[in-house]
C-alpha cells in the first residue's frame, strides 16, 4: 500500500470555498439548481465549492456541492435539505396583542410584526424578539 503525497493534502479553506447565498422569498430548490440560477456569480465558482442556500422567509435550507461549472453557469448537487414550513410557529412575548404577532422570518427580513387580518408585515427587520415587541408596544399605543 503506497502512503498519501503530501501535496494531496490540505486545508479545505485552501482549495474549495464555501458560499452563503440569500434567496428571496418564493424561490424554490428547483429554481437553485438551473445552472443559469448563478450565472452572474458563477465565474467565481469552482467545482467542489459549496454553497449554503437559505430563504428570506427562513421556509427552507440546502447545501449543494458544486461538480461543475463555467463562466455563466453552475451544476449543483444537493447533499442537504430542510424543509421548514410546518415548523414557523407565530411566537409573540406580548400580552394582549389580538391583532399582530411577532415572527423571525430569516437573515435578511429579521423578526416581524405582523397583522394577523392579512398576513402583512407592519415592521421588518428588527434584529431581536425583545425589539420587535417594545416596537409593537410603541405602536400599539399610539394607534
Amino acid at each position: 500500500m503506497s502512503k498519501l503525497d503530501p501535496a494531496r493534502f490540505a486545508l479545505g479553506e485552501q482549495v474549495n470555498q464555501y458560499w452563503t447565498v440569500t434567496v428571496e422569498s418564493g424561490t424554490t430548490l428547483e429554481d437553485v439548481m438551473r445552472p443559469e440560477f448563478l450565472a452572474n456569480v458563477a465565474a467565481r465558482l469552482r467545482p467542489y465549492d459549496r454553497i449554503s442556500v437559505r430563504v428570506d422567509t427562513g421556509e427552507w435550507y440546502a447545501e449543494f456541492l458544486v461538480v461543475a461549472c463555467g463562466r455563466v453557469w453552475a451544476k449543483l448537487v444537493a447533499t442537504m435539505e430542510l424543509d421548514f414550513t410546518d415548523r414557523n410557529i407565530e411566537v409573540s412575548e406580548l400580552n394582549g396583542s389580538e391583532d399582530f404577532f411577532v415572527k423571525y422570518r430569516g437573515p435578511h427580513l429579521k423578526f416581524c410584526v405582523i397583522r394577523k387580518a392579512d398576513n402583512e408585515p407592519i415592521k421588518e427587520r428588527l434584529d431581536s424578539m425583545a425589539e420587535a415587541n417594545s416596537w409593537l408596544a410603541a405602536y400599539l399605543i399610539t394607534t
